[in-house]
């Protein structure tokens, strides 16, 4: 449920192709602009929580993403440093908090900043904590568990232009390019290829908040998301890349030599990973992929994640003149966004960077969470083993319920092997990219770097 209203709409000037049956490009100002670049702000399990709840069973299926955000619901809280540590990674903060709650549609609740106080160390003023339900005071002796009181939240501050430029007007493709309006409309004739402009019609347009969430499941789906929803069509499903191991050289001067170890079970005929043993440093870094931002996955994938909408949105940002947005540093944030602070554990792999506090922040942020108390520190109470398969469904390992699913497959022992793989950044980045558009991520993301080949077929 979301606190947006769903009577409020606004129009968008649509030229449609009536021949043909699509749309050639929307007309708008920055609202539109504002509610396709928070996409960009969202966290993926955010996208994959609201998608849930508004879709049910006819949600999308978003890879192995899809299975791992179960899993992740399903894991026992016992296996968590605390409550906390779960709810967060099940429903992510974005690091463009404040802005998005200042948007006239939302397709997701905000989570609003909360102040407690103090009722141990006598502290009358409210302190800031961005998490659910618990906090530390760092003020009391020993770390001492605060008494905390009632919660505040601020008057909901709607904007004009959150992250587009008030009065900024654009032309918006049918896969979500975005042009400043200045273009014209013969450049854009040529940019989109339109061959049959004589014969488009300006149609209105409503939208809403189920059109907003239909654009945003249309972008994981379908190459022409407009279309899509103004015709309200079922998509067919969308033609991925081939998937290729993403490159993560501009990365190494960040990240140091971070490594996971796997023992993963391989089916030798067909050399597939059938599941893999992992420790809880690896399980807690797929479900730590669910607190990267839109904008950051297309960043750590350099414009590739093979969802073509989505990554014409990016590059859309990416080029358009400062001038267009409500600052450089939103721009920025959205094209490369750090992590909200807090949220980032000890062992994490990946090169975004965590935001840092501000000077107003640090003054009066008294509380700390009890997931991180010291502001970084781990969400899952290791050691414990996982067993994770091919499409990203991880529960706690036990040998009986390994040696089912083989029995279930029909897989003799003869037909298995071992092997431990060495998880980097090379790896994890290929994770990442697996996990959006492959129910076999283990296989795709790995393969080559645990040396398996499948079998030659002799001729």
């Amino acid at each position: 449920m979301t606190d947006a209203s769903e009577d409020l709409k606004f129009t968008l000037k649509v030229m449609f192709d009536k021949k043909n049956k699509k749309v050639l490009f929307a007309e708008s100002h920055y609202h539109f602009a504002d509610f396709l670049l928070s996409f960009l702000s969202l966290p993926l399990g955010r996208i994959i929580r609201v998608l849930n709840d508004h879709y049910g069973e006819k949600a999308p299926a978003i890879g192995s993403l899809s299975n791992l955000y179960r899993s992740l619901a399903g894991v026992d809280n016992a296996g968590f440093v605390s409550e906390d540590a779960k709810k967060i990674l099940l429903n992510p903060r974005s690091p463009f908090e404040v802005e998005y709650k200042k948007l006239k549609l939302r397709i997701t609740r905000p989570q609003y900043t909360q102040y407690f106080e103090c009722r141990s160390c006598g502290q009358s003023t409210h302190s800031i904590s961005m998490y659910c339900d618990q906090a530390i005071c760092i003020r009391c002796p020993s770390g001492h568990i605060s008494t905390i009181g009632e919660s505040i939240r601020l008057p909901k501050v709607y904007s004009e232009g959150v992250f587009a430029a008030e009065r900024a007007s654009f032309i918006i493709s049918d896969d979500l390019q975005i042009f400043p309006s200045v273009i014209g409309i013969f450049q854009i004739i040529s940019i989109l290829g339109i061959t049959n402009m004589d014969e488009a019609e300006s149609i209105d347009v409503n939208i809403g908040f189920n059109e907003m969430l239909s654009l945003l499941r249309g972008s994981f789906v379908s190459s022409t998301p407009l279309s899509d929803f103004i015709l309200s069509k079922t998509s067919l499903p969308l033609a991925l890349e081939p998937m290729t191991i993403v490159n993560p050289n501009e990365f190494r001067e960040k990240v140091g030599a971070k490594t996971m170890v796997l023992k993963v079970i391989i089916q030798r005929s067909k050399g597939k990973f059938l599941y893999a043993l992992a420790e809880d440093d690896f399980v807690e870094f797929l479900f730590t992929l669910f607190i990267i931002p839109l904008g950051g996955v297309g960043h750590l994938l350099a414009g590739k994640t093979c969802f073509k909408a989505i990554d014409n949105l990016q590059r859309s940002v990416a080029d358009l003149a400062d001038k267009y947005f409500k600052s450089p540093s939103v721009k920025k944030g959205l094209v490369k966004p750090s992590l909200v602070h807090g949220s980032v554990s000890e062992n994490y792999i990946l090169p975004l960077d965590q935001q840092c506090m501000t000077r107003d922040e640090l003054e009066n942020f008294k509380f700390s969470s009890l997931t991180f108390p010291k502001g970084q520190g781990r969400y899952l109470e290791g050691p414990i083993t996982y067993m994770v398969t091919d499409d990203l469904t991880v529960n706690p390992y036990c040998i009986q319920s390994a040696i089912s699913t083989l029995r279930e497959k029909n897989i003799p022992m003869s037909d298995i092997k071992e092997k431990e793989v060495q998880v980097g950044l090379r790896e994890a980045l290929s994770i990442l990219k697996a996990s959006l558009t492959s129910t076999y991520a283990l296989t795709d993301a790995l393969l080559s770097s645990a040396s398996i080949k499948p079998p030659k077929t002799e001729a």
